[in-house]
């Protein structure tokens, strides 16, 4: 009887297997009439999605999407958002006809849930919660496309919405009639396009996976680390569909590729694990987890791996974020991101994973490893098939405990921030950022209310305007995540051996990268206050023309929005080399002073709408006391291969109004970059990669080689004739290694288990006498990761060189400096003392111009609100009419 149970258990996997082995084609599942009614991807692609040497491109898998809403009731396509170059992002909605025609009232029930309110704003009851949990519908997100390199889930996506919206399957009826299917098919439309329109323009060539630029306009891979920030247009998208549309219970984000040579990634995740995350969504997460690996392995689908490499610490992913709202995101990693079929030998592959087990042998969390064999992007879509299946499955038979777990999570997140409060005060150093971090919060559904009247708190006294952030609100595990300092553990592969990195980064605590003082009070705070939709700054206009001039506060980064409108408009701004009374109060060096002119009052009230106060002086101040502003001509090196760091260096010059032009690695070995710029910015990047780019062989001809010796020569040149060279973080390498610099990188020789920074925020403090520092306070918080720190006086370090340490050279001015002690503020911080009094940023006389090196990520992921004016400045510096610092000359204007 045994035998036969068995026999007949076989029979049926098989048949499982075989039914889902065909999931990525028209030939699967049960035929019927609504399938026969609906298109194939195949049928309007052109061609079968993850076939070989094939990608389709984003219009063509959006035109499918298109179709097939016209030809089901089980779909509703949503347009949900523009992106970054003009696209429109599309979301697919499938369910059961039935559950489509109740779409609201599901919807609404995922809200209360989630926020644990009822339709009039009353936290719900526990038998109204469950009630409705047994009425409503899990909501089940998966998305695909994210990373655009990682080409086979945007190819999937088109099967997977066929497949959920044509099968007649028992399994798929059921998780229709308990699922709203959220399915996005491609997170980053614009990146698909480029990557498959590259492709099969290349294929065949050894670069046809090797795109040329960021396959996301600005930040390419990282627009999966902008899921607190929401910078970019895509994660606003999203965003508003997670947090304020759907409130989905499980989120699905699809990636490739695997720790090789295994097939998948698939949660558990290694630790450590983030304090703030609910315990349920860890449980969660496993549980899915489980189902996933179960399935692949029921279907013969062999080679997942689990608790390696991907920890849940890190808050900012597109899986990690949800954490923080209490919603199970799960991560799978598939392998052989590629559409040109492999063979992959055994023979060949490492003998460990980085956790120290056999690649080859069967182990807790590797039970089926993977012994090569030949491999298709067919597969790799399979196995993500399977993977979403496994996740709307469970979702299905789990419906009401994942619906209560969420209202839990929300009920219990209010209880413990009942005596918990943070106070934003509105007198903040920079006021903007304050508002951009509000809104910020905002986006990621945080609750914030304003003050209407003054009112205390902890024996403080905070003025109308304070922004207030209650603990006792659903989300509370991401407001404390985001407003309260990351304490990464010490965590080495051996005891006082090398550290064992995280995932992402350790340390990113919001209101410290953006210069925002953020009270936490151990109390629920009692004021008159409205509610905050979205913030903003109440300026006060300048109500009649000034006499002699306009005065800009420099505190404010917005500042310099202001200053770049009207430098194009053609007016006259000095700055001020010391500090500045107006508007009844000191301002700090640096601030903005416009000359008055006939047409000059008109913009200056119009920049009331970027929430500046500016001040009408009745006289010019002395001549003595200011320095002229020109609009520098800004050249951002952009190496062929893309390089994220310029990539955010360039949104930000845009969304701060900087003009600037893109320079290649030919314009700087042609030379005569004098003639054009008064600024050149390097971004982040290696001295060898810049020097050396793309090797021959790797990329088409006009995409390979660097900027050679000779570009590097014309830098200096470009420096020593006038120019302000500007070099972001390990950038730096360029002119300690070849400028001869009296300046040396301190951190350049250590090793891990000496030094370790891996995405950390630090103490500077800063010199804001220095025009490359002006409206800075004199402490901020920097971002630093794998940065250098700068010794000045030493000469270049060279084998043997034990030289002691030379007197300040003149020309060399430290900006900003590590304290003595206690510089770390948040994340983990490996050897301190090697920071101790060394400098962060320097400005190096250059002959006539000059070197600035800012020795940390000023701009970073466009989140260290605190530090842009460095960078600023830095810009401003070249286009002033005297020297602002140690060159000996000012820069001639051409």
């Amino acid at each position: 009887m045994l035998i036969r149970v068995r026999a007949v258990l076989i029979a049926a996997l098989l048949l499982t297997i075989a039914v889902v082995d065909a999931s990525v084609g028209p030939e699967s599942g049960q035929d019927g009439a609504s399938r026969e009614s609906v298109p194939t991807p195949e049928s309007v692609i052109g061609f079968a999605p993850c076939s070989d040497y094939k990608l389709a491109n984003y219009e063509a898998i959006a035109d499918y999407f298109r179709q097939l809403d016209a030809a089901t009731e089980r779909m509703q396509l949503v347009e949900i958002g523009k992106t970054a170059e003009g696209r429109t992002q599309l979301m697919a909605i499938i369910s059961s006809e039935a559950n489509m025609k109740e779409l609201p009232r599901y919807k609404q029930t995922a809200r209360a849930l989630a926020l644990n309110r009822d339709e009039q704003g009353r936290p719900l009851t526990d038998e109204r919660a469950a009630q409705l949990a047994s009425d409503g519908k899990a909501i089940v997100w998966v998305d695909f496309g994210l990373h655009s390199t990682e080409v086979a889930h945007a190819q999937t996506a088109p099967w997977m919405a066929w497949k959920a919206v044509t099968e007649e399957t028992e399994e798929m009826a059921f998780i229709r009639d308990n699922v709203i299917f959220i399915l996005v098919p491609n997170m980053n439309p614009d990146g698909t396009t480029l990557v498959a329109d590259w492709y099969m323009k290349h294929v065949g060539k050894p670069w046809e996976m090797s795109i040329p630029a960021l396959y996301q306009k600005y930040v390419g891979h990282d627009n999966n680390r902008d899921w607190f920030m929401f910078n970019q247009p895509e994660s606003r998208n999203i965003a508003t569909q997670l947090y304020e549309e759907w409130f989905p219970q499980i989120v699905y984000n699809q990636h490739q590729t695997a720790p090789f040579p295994a097939r998948i990634f698939v949660p558990p995740f290694e630790d450590p694990s983030n304090f703030n995350i609910p315990p349920l969504v860890i449980r969660g997460v496993n549980t899915v987890g489980d189902a996933i690996t179960r399935r692949l392995d029921q279907e013969g689908k062999v080679g997942a791996i689990s608790r390696v490499q991907f920890d849940t610490w890190w808050n900012g992913g597109m899986r990690t974020a949800p954490y923080f709202h209490n919603m199970v995101g799960i991560l799978t990693e598939t392998g052989h991101a590629s559409a040109t079929p492999a063979d992959y030998d055994v023979k060949t592959f490492p003998a460990r994973f980085a956790n120290g087990e056999s690649t080859t042998e069967p182990s807790t969390y590797y039970p089926s490893p993977y012994l090569g064999g030949h491999w298709t992007l067919k597969m790799s879509c399979e196995y993500m098939n399977t993977a979403s299946m496994a996740v709307l499955d469970i979702g299905a038979k789990r419906r009401q405990e994942w619906l209560f777990d969420v209202y839990q999570m929300a009920r219990d997140n209010m209880k413990a921030g009942a005596e918990e409060t943070y106070v934003v005060a509105a007198d903040q150093w920079d006021t903007g950022a304050a508002v951009r971090m509000i809104n910020v919060l905002r986006v990621g559904g945080v609750e914030v209310e304003r003050a209407t009247a003054p009112f205390t708190a902890e024996g403080k006294e905070y003025a109308a305007g304070s922004f207030i952030i209650h603990g006792a609100q659903p989300y509370l595990p991401y407001i404390r995540d985001l407003l309260t300092p990351q304490a990464y553990p010490d965590r080495r592969l051996s005891p006082d051996g090398p550290p064992e990195p995280p995932y992402d980064i350790s340390g990113w605590t919001l209101n410290l990268q953006m210069g925002v003082t953020v009270d936490k009070i151990s109390e629920a705070v009692t004021a008159r206050t409205e509610t905050v939709q979205e913030a903003s700054l109440e300026a006060t206009a300048v109500s009649a023309a000034a006499r002699g001039a306009y005065a800009i506060d420099p505190r404010t980064n917005d500042a310099f929005i202001a200053v770049n409108r009207l430098l194009k408009s053609g007016d006259t701004i000095y700055r001020a080399t010391t500090p500045l009374t107006a508007a009844g109060q000191e301002w700090p060096a640096g601030a903005f002073v416009v000359a008055a002119g006939p047409e000059t009052h008109g913009r200056i009230a119009a920049t009331s709408e970027l929430g500046l106060s500016p001040a009408a002086l009745d006289t010019m101040p002395e001549k003595t006391d200011l320095v002229r502003v020109e609009a520098p001509r800004i050249g951002l090196y952009n190496a062929w291969g893309g390089n994220m760091d310029e990539g955010w260096t360039r949104w930000l010059l845009e969304q701060y109004e900087f003009p600037y032009s893109t320079l290649r690695d030919k314009d700087i070995r042609a030379g005569s970059l004098r003639e054009k710029f008064d600024v050149i910015v390097l971004p982040d990047a290696s001295y060898d990669s810049m020097l050396k780019g793309r090797a021959a062989g790797t990329m088409p001809d006009e995409y390979v080689g660097g900027m050679t010796p000779r570009g590097v020569a014309n830098l200096y040149e470009f420096a020593a004739t006038g120019g302000t060279l500007v070099a972001l973080d390990t950038a730096s390498e360029l002119p300690l290694h070849t400028f001869g610099l009296p300046v040396r990188d301190v951190l350049e020789d250590l090793r891990e288990h000496e030094f370790y920074a891996p995405g950390t925020i630090v103490k500077v403090n800063v010199d804001n006498t220095h025009p490359i520092a002006w409206g800075m306070p004199t402490e901020a918080a920097a971002f630093f990761a794998e940065s250098p720190a700068f010794a000045v006086g030493y000469p270049q370090r060279r084998p043997g060189d034990e030289r002691a340490a030379l007197a300040p050279p003149a020309n060399v001015k430290t900006v900003v400096s590590y304290p003595d002690d206690d510089v770390l503020m948040s994340g983990w911080l490996l050897g301190e003392s090697y920071l101790h009094d060394k400098a962060a940023v320097v400005e190096a006389g250059v002959e006539e111009g000059r070197v600035v090196m800012l020795g940390f990520r000023t701009q970073h992921r466009g989140q260290p609100h605190g530090t842009f004016k460095l960078l600023f400045n830095a810009l401003l510096l070249g286009g002033s009419e005297a020297a602002m610092g140690t060159s000996s000359s000012s820069a001639s204007r051409h």
